[in-house]
C-alpha cells in the first residue's frame, strides 16, 4: 500500500510513502539538495538491549541491513562510540558502494531512550576497486521502549550516493531501505545470540 500524505510538526516536510506490515516510512527532501532523506518506523516484540545487541553486531549487518554485502567494525573507540566499513550491494550494471560510519549512542537516564547518531568517516580503509565511496552520509537510529514493554525504532538515512543512479532507482531504494531493513531487524533481534 503506498500512500502519499504530508507529516506535519516535522522540521521539514515528511510523506509517508509506504504503510505495510505495521512499518511506516517516510520521504523527505533537505533544502538546498538534491539527495533525500528517509525515515523507517516500527514497534517491535523485542527488548532494548536485544536491538542494539543485533546493531552493535556489524559482522550481521549482511543478514540484515537492506543489500549490504559486507560489514566490519575497524575502531572500537568505546562502547558507545565505533567505527564500521560498510560495503552495499547495487544491482547491475551499477558499482557498488562503500562507506565508513561513525556511530555514537547516547541514553536518556529518565526514559532510556537510546539515540545513535552516524555520519561518515574518511580515511581508515583504502578505496576498493570497482566501488565508489560514499563520503556523504548522516542519519540515526532512536529506540525507545514503550510502557507496555514494546520498543519503538526510528531508522533515519540521509544519503548522498555519488556517481549516476537513475532516479526510480533511488527513489525505489529511499522506500526500500527502511522497510526491509526494519522488517529483517525485527526478525534477527529474536534469534537466542541477541537475547
Amino acid at each position: 500500500m503506498f500512500i502519499s500524505a504530508p507529516i506535519f510538526g516535522a522540521e521539514s516536510p515528511w510523506y509517508l510513502e509506504r504503510e505495510e506490515d505495521n512499518i511506516d516510512v517516510y520521504i523527505a527532501t533537505i533544502k538546498g539538495s538534491a539527495v533525500k532523506t528517509f525515515r523507517g518506523v516500527v514497534t517491535v516484540d523485542s527488548s532494548l538491549k536485544s536491538v542494539l545487541s543485533v546493531i552493535a553486531d556489524a559482522s550481521s549487518y549482511p543478514r540484515w541491513l537492506y543489500h549490504c554485502k559486507s560489514a566490519k567494525m575497524i575502531n572500537f573507540v568505546s562502547y558507545n562510540e565505533v567505527v564500521s566499513h560498510v560495503v552495499t550491494d547495487m544491482p547491475w550494471p551499477l558499482v557498488d558502494r562503500d562507506t565508513i560510519i561513525q556511530s555514537i549512542k547516547t541514553q536518556d537516564r529518565s526514559t532510556k531512550k537510546v539515540t545513535i547518531k552516524i555520519v561518515s568517516k574518511s580515511g581508515m580503509v583504502g578505496n576498493l576497486p570497482n566501488t565508489i565511496r560514499i563520503n556523504n552520509i548522516s542519519g540515526l537510529w532512536e529506540l525507545t521502549p514503550l510502557h507496555n514493554g514494546q520498543l519503538k525504532i526510528l531508522f533515519q538515512m540521509s544519503v548522498d550516493p555519488g556517481g549516476t543512479i537513475p532516479k526510480w532507482l533511488v527513489n525505489s531504494m529511499l522506500i526500500d531501505i527502511p522497510f526491509y531493513t526494519l522488517s529483517n531487524l525485527r526478525q534477527i533481534a529474536k534469534e537466542p545470540q541477541y537475547q
